[in-house]
């Protein structure tokens, strides 16, 4: 075997800069400049340190190789301690290049981790920052992630100081940051910042530099990686065009963006659309002049696979699964095949009913997926899915740890991901990755009860989208040492639900990204502040402890697959599930059946009493063993059941909720906690009524909202509060949020609205409340002075005063379901902005028996001295009796629902 030294002459590498050309034996060098300084000192020339290089390559090529190393390491580090700064890394950078093509990563990374440590690395100049991209890139090739995110940061400072933002450079040094982050399994961050160097890419170098190209591959594999093929398409299809016309159809990288682009086909799950791009990839793998190559091999498997996939109901032969399942041990072949190869052999093995090997293989590509990919990423998370699926299957004890584990991992993800750097691709594909994890979860719960807990936690910990640090800081905000202390708190628990907010969501956008940096500065203020004054020896309740011993806790989920989905297999059906909480008691698990079983009930049907009673007896009914003797439910809706009228349901008997239950309706299980607290009218308290509003023709009047907050205010008046009344045509935004803030009641009696999603709008932005003189006529948007409060502003209030508000308009309780978390509208702006409790509408109420509705509810408040669910629920009891004027049909009393948060 001969050995190469690399030469470094003018022309494109790193940016267009740099080539590597090879000549055998030697290290060649330009002219030699002996510096004074050197003489001086006698230090050996840079023709000497050449020779001694040259040397110890000699000896490694006469078989000496621990004295070649050492005399190299010896050498090299001896260049280090002179002045030939470029020599040294060029010497450095070629010792690596050769290691390298040994397939001695180890050495050549040893070589790196000392060439970085040299003085030469750290001056300012072209060649260090060179040394610093070439590292890497190295660590990136031999997929040491970790290792290279510091070391890519620090390349792309230096190059973009060098060179300046967007040059070629700039864009080289920023696409393998990018790359590492998002390898390493920092998906967001480093998504948003391959999408930054992908367009900036295109903007300053333009759609024909193969530069460019580079930055979009790599954006597009950073997007189907993560569940968004169908966005890495619109970039792999025109990318593959450019690269054959530039390249020719026998490149690699022609072959590589067809082998893209069907990828994206595959998981977008088009059959022609794969095989089409398959056939063009074998077309290129067979052009390709190296006829030693496995790329044929590679395009071949790749269509068997896809054809196995797009037909699981059709077997493979015994010849060919074995085929299948060997595709794992071709070094050769890209991770992702050996991946997914490995998977699809595991589902024929267990069509087989042989799930030793099927587990076999699923252990197999989890831990590929570790090793290649990352071990925190949506890839490895859902390989580690397929393991606790087949152990239980196989009825395994390590099911149940199996579960767990990949539960809380990707949990954990998520809230490192989407809640610090924040990104609309990788929020989604949480989402989906959470319905399938919990699905399966779900199934498992099901059938071995004993993983009911660790279930129930599991949907508590995803329906409010928190870990419990932001439950114990409310729990602890009382018991901070002063005020300034415990506004900051408030603010660290507003910003915290904003980011909840977004994660459900997965609208991540500039907003969102300024609020995750305003929560992370408001966190870091706070404990700086708090130190060693922080309440100690908390920890989070359980809700069984919370609860009295005819209590109980029913928390509903809407369970669903949306990722793991065959082509063939029909998409699983929306599930709901209850997972019942009592005092002294483990949670248990109960399957009520389809979603759709308790929706599109209709208030105003003439039959609606035969639907209420048949929607008690299913979603109820199959928990009567579970609620025997209780006498207060707490229900925590999910999902489309925020809308369901809970106070309309009727027992065979012909009994209201209301008349069987003390009902409170929670918006997270961890509202128990707070149950108890600020319940009442409290005198000397503040509060804000507001009506009787000038609308200016933009919306009908509401003359007897005026006459409601004047008997409302009477009311809170023999109590001794201190009231603040608004009404008539100078009630702007300013001015209801300056007097909303430290009112612990706010009444508000205007016009509310929720609007359907008709685009893409958010649900924030299409559900709101009305203030004198608005603006109604332009879509939505930030703005003070336009008389419109929508949702997405309101949640920036600072609410945290507020034991109630009270939103006596329509729709207010209306909104988006949420597949993770609650609902999306008002009622999450109202608790996202702190507050306590929120009396909201389901639809449209009449004018004059919502007046009556709502004076009586407050006589009730100051004259009886109820707690506010208590008191609804007497005024809901009298009205179904007839007792309270236009307000004894269901539209009007089970309108009204107390959300506590």
């Amino acid at each position: 075997m001969s050995f190469a030294w690399i030469r470094w002459t003018a022309g494109a590498g790193l940016a267009g800069r740099i080539t590597l050309a090879i000549i055998a034996g030697v290290l060649v060098l330009p002219v030699v400049q002996h510096t004074a300084q050197a003489q001086n000192r006698k230090a050996p020339s840079e023709r000497e340190f050449v020779d001694r290089i040259n040397d110890a390559f000699r000896r490694l090529q006469a078989g000496d190789s621990e004295g070649g190393r050492l005399r190299l390491k010896t050498t090299l580090r001896a260049l280090a301690d002179s002045n030939y700064s470029e020599l040294t890394i060029r010497a450095y950078l070629n010792a690596v290049t050769l290691f390298e093509r040994r397939r001695d990563n180890a050495f050549a990374s040893d070589l790196f981790a000392d060439a970085s440590k040299t003085h030469a690395a750290q001056e300012l100049g072209t060649a260090a920052a060179t040394l610093w991209f070439e590292y890497a890139r190295f660590l990136n090739r031999i997929q040491d992630y970790e290792a290279a995110i510091p070391v890519a940061t620090e390349a792309h400072k230096r190059l973009r100081a060098i060179y300046g933002r967007n040059s070629q450079e700039d864009i080289a040094g920023g696409d393998i940051l990018a790359t590492v982050l998002t390898n390493n399994g920092a998906v967001a961050a480093g998504l948003n910042l391959s999408e930054d160097i992908y367009l900036n890419a295109r903007k300053s170098l333009g759609e024909r530099v193969p530069l460019t190209w580079r930055t979009e591959n790599n954006y597009a594999e950073a997007l189907r990686m993560v569940g968004h093929p169908d966005v890495a398409a619109t970039i792999d299809e025109p990318l593959l065009k450019r690269r054959i016309a530039h390249y020719g159809l026998g490149s690699i990288q022609a072959l590589v963006s067809a082998s893209n682009l069907a990828l994206n086909h595959l998981a977008m799950g088009n059959e022609a659309e794969t095989l089409k791009a398959l056939e063009l990839q074998k077309r290129a793998a067979a052009a390709l002049a190296d006829p030693t190559s496995e790329h044929v091999a590679q395009a071949d498997t790749w269509i068997a696979y896809t054809k196995a996939f797009f037909h699981p109901d059709r077997r493979l032969s015994n010849v060919d699964l074995e085929a299948m399942a060997r595709v794992k041990d071709w070094n050769g072949a890209p991770d992702i095949l050996r991946i997914k190869t490995a998977q699809l052999a595991a589902d024929q093995f267990e069509l087989r009913g042989n799930t030793t090997r099927a587990l076999a293989l699923r252990l197999d590509a989890y831990q590929r997926s570790q090793e290649t990919i990352a071990r925190q990423h949506p890839m490895t998370f859902d390989a580690l899915l397929g393991v606790a699926m087949t152990r239980m299957k196989r009825g395994d004890k390590d099911t149940l740890a199996t579960f767990k584990d990949v539960e809380q991992q990707s949990f954990r993800w998520m809230l490192r991901e989407v809640g610090t750097a924040g990104n609309r691709y990788v929020a989604e594909t949480m989402r989906k990755l959470a319905d399938d994890i919990l699905y399966e979860f779900g199934r498992y719960a099901l059938q071995e009860p004993s993983a009911a807990v660790a279930y129930a936690e599991a949907v508590t910990r995803w329906k409010t989208m928190e870990d419990g640090d932001r439950t114990l800081l409310r729990l602890t905000a009382d018991r901070l040492p002063d005020d300034a202390t415990k506004t900051l708190a408030q603010t660290v628990l507003r910003l915290s639900g904003q980011q909840q907010e977004l994660l459900s969501s997965g609208r991540i956008d500039g907003d969102a990204r300024q609020v995750l940096t305003q929560l992370q500065d408001a966190r870091q203020a706070l404990s700086a502040r708090m130190g060693e004054k922080a309440p100690s020896n908390l920890k989070l309740p359980a809700i069984a402890d919370r609860l009295e011993q005819t209590d109980a806790l029913v928390d509903f989920f809407v369970s669903g697959r949306r990722n793991r989905v065959t082509p063939t297999a029909p998409k699983p059906e929306m599930r709901l599930q209850a997972v019942i909480h009592r005092n002294g008691k483990a949670p248990t698990l109960v399957d009520l059946g389809p979603l759709d079983n308790f929706l599109g009930a209709d208030v105003t049907s003439a039959d609606r009493n035969k639907t209420f009673r048949r929607l008690y007896d299913t979603l109820l009914g199959p928990l009567k063993p579970q609620l025997a003797d209780v006498r207060r439910l707490f229900l925590v809706p999910d999902s489309e059941l925020y809308s369901l009228p809970f106070a309309m349901l009727q027992d065979a008997s012909g009994r209201y909720l209301d008349e069987i239950y003390d009902t409170r309706i929670m918006t997270r299980a961890d509202a128990l906690f707070f149950a108890d607290r600020d319940t009442k009218l409290a005198a000397g308290s503040k509060a804000l009524l507001v009506g009787g509003l000038d609308y200016a023709g933009a919306a009908s009047q509401l003359p007897s909202t005026r006459t409601e907050i004047d008997t409302v205010e009477s009311d809170l008046r023999k109590r001794d509060l201190k009231v603040t009344t608004l009404s008539g045509n100078g009630v702007s935004e300013p001015r209801l949020r300056r007097d909303a803030k430290g009112a612990s009641l706010i009444h508000l009696a205007t016009h509310g609205f929720y609007k359907t999603a008709s685009d893409r709008t958010d649900a924030l932005w299409r559900s709101g409340l009305v203030a004198s003189r608005p603006n109604l006529s332009r879509p939505p948007q930030r703005d003070d002075n336009d008389g419109v409060l929508y949702a997405h502003e309101l949640m920036n209030w600072d609410l945290s005063s507020a034991d109630l508000v009270v939103l006596s308009a329509c729709q207010t309780a209306l909104g988006d379901p949420s597949r993770v978390g609650s609902i999306r509208g008002l009622p999450t702006a109202l608790a996202i902005a702190g507050a306590r409790r929120s009396l909201l509408t389901l639809w449209e109420v009449a004018d004059e028996g919502t007046a009556n509705f709502m004076a009586r509810f407050y006589q009730v408040l100051a004259d009886e001295d109820l707690d506010y669910a208590s008191a609804l629920r007497k005024v809901r009891i009298e009205a179904m009796h007839g007792k309270i004027k236009a307000a004894d049909d269901p539209s009007v009393w089970a309108a009204f629902v107390l959300f506590e948060s």
